[in-house]
């Protein structure tokens, strides 16, 4: 008895239901014979006017046109940016060479995690033991350990050159900047340990030439120096070496800071101190400071010194200190390929680049961007003056066009 009770409860849903569907069954069958009746209408109208059959052919172009000469679209960006400090990461598929033939290096200090084998005529008052030696195997062994390497005697003239530094794929260059009070080139090399591929080390060539170099270390270990008491390795180890191994190829597996002093500032060898061609992503020309371990309290900074970007036509300047950024704040500018590096005097580092993107955006805010560059379907199509004469046209015409159309068709009827 209960079960029956409770069909005759829902027995009217599905009344109301049926009622519902067929009252939209209704309405669709006589929308549809409305709809096809207007149309045979619109069909015998136009077909009885030719006027009226291009006037909507034009009404239709026009819309379409003045459609695509709104509606955005990506297109290929170029642009040149002075910095004074900038990262990038390399995307490319092989080993690329980023520097070569940096000559007269005054000083070289490497930070980081590294093993380094030096062989030849030692001399140290650190530790004597050293003088015995003709070859030393050096590890440092966490990332605040550093070693240095400079002429032993300095007003010699440096024969200490970077032959070649190759980077592997997915490296992050961050922090590259020079310091022209210094004379300093500085740049860290981070590797994505997150990839699940064998990751290759980057290679640094160094060529030491024939003279003594003072060599300076903290931070380390000697694994095959067999000492009955061990040297503190917090203390700083210093020694002068003949080398006889005039070239150091180093593997750079792990994160490392570099920073090269030159003798003097760099003039026109700056030009070809850096190879071109760089394919990249996630290009910044900002400083995070970090005044502590909350992330909040991080403050980006631009350090753009001046640039100029170009994209559908339109070019625009970019100001010191203002922000470059893509569609949106937090999203950088889709720079796709550095096809230039030099360092540009008492200014900073000039990158010309390349990349692709709907929107750029410039501002000293990032969230307030004052200036903006889009380009639409048409700009890969016609010229942006073409467009906008167009588009002015269609602005114009489109609304007499259906003011014609509405006041023609209420006065025509079809011809039986």
């Amino acid at each position: 008895m209960a079960s029956r009770q409770k069909t005759k409860q829902k027995f009217p849903d599905f009344i109301k239901i049926r009622q519902w569907l067929n009252f939209l069954k209704s309405y669709l069958v006589a929308w549809f014979a409305v709809s096809t009746l207007a149309l045979k209408r619109l069909l015998r109208t136009i077909a009885n006017h030719k006027n009226l059959l291009l006037v909507l052919l034009l009404l239709l172009f026009l819309t379409i046109v003045s459609f695509a000469a709104i509606v955005p679209s990506t297109h290929t960006f170029e642009g040149n940016i002075i910095s004074q400090e900038m990262a990038f990461t390399y995307i490319g598929e092989e080993s690329k060479l980023f520097l070569k033939n940096i000559q007269g290096i005054n000083e070289l200090e490497n930070k980081g995690r590294q093993t380094i084998t030096f062989t030849g005529n030692f001399q140290s008052e650190t530790l004597p033991q050293l003088n015995q030696l003709d070859s030393l195997k050096i590890q440092l062994k966490d990332s605040e350990s550093r070693w240095i390497i400079a002429p032993a005697n300095p007003q010699d003239t440096s024969e200490i050159s970077v032959e070649e530094l190759r980077l592997q794929p997915n490296t992050k260059i961050a922090g590259l900047s020079y310091d022209f009070y210094r004379n300093q080139l500085a740049f860290s090399l981070q590797q994505n340990s997150n990839l699940k591929q064998k990751i290759s080390p980057n290679t640094l060539d160094l060529y030491l030439g024939e003279q003594p170099i003072k060599v300076i270390i903290e931070g380390y270990e000697l694994p095959d120096l067999k000492l009955p008491n061990q040297p503190d390795n917090q203390i700083q180890l210093e020694f002068i070496v003949n080398p006889n191994n005039k070239k150091l190829n180093l593997e750079i597996a792990q994160n490392t800071n570099i920073y090269i002093t030159l003798a003097k500032p760099p003039k026109y060898e700056s030009e070809q101190w850096f190879r071109e061609e760089i394919k990249t992503e996630n290009v910044k020309f900002i400083y995070v400071d970090k005044p502590g371990k909350d992330s909040k309290d991080d403050l980006k900074i631009s350090t753009i010194v001046e640039g100029k970007i170009r994209m559908a036509e339109q070019e625009r300047d970019i100001k010191q200190n203002q922000f470059l950024m893509g569609e949106d704040a937090d999203t950088p500018l889709n720079i796709q390929k550095i096809r230039h590096l030099e360092i540009v005097p008492k200014k900073g580092i000039e990158a010309r680049f390349s990349g692709k993107t709907k929107k750029i955006q410039i501002g000293l805010d990032p969230d307030f961007p004052v200036s903006q560059m889009q380009g639409s379907w048409l700009d890969g199509v016609l010229p942006r003056d073409a467009i906008i004469a167009l588009f002015s046209f269609g602005a114009a015409t489109i609304p007499n066009l259906v003011s014609w159309l509405f006041s023609n068709t209420s006065k025509l009827g079809p011809k039986p």
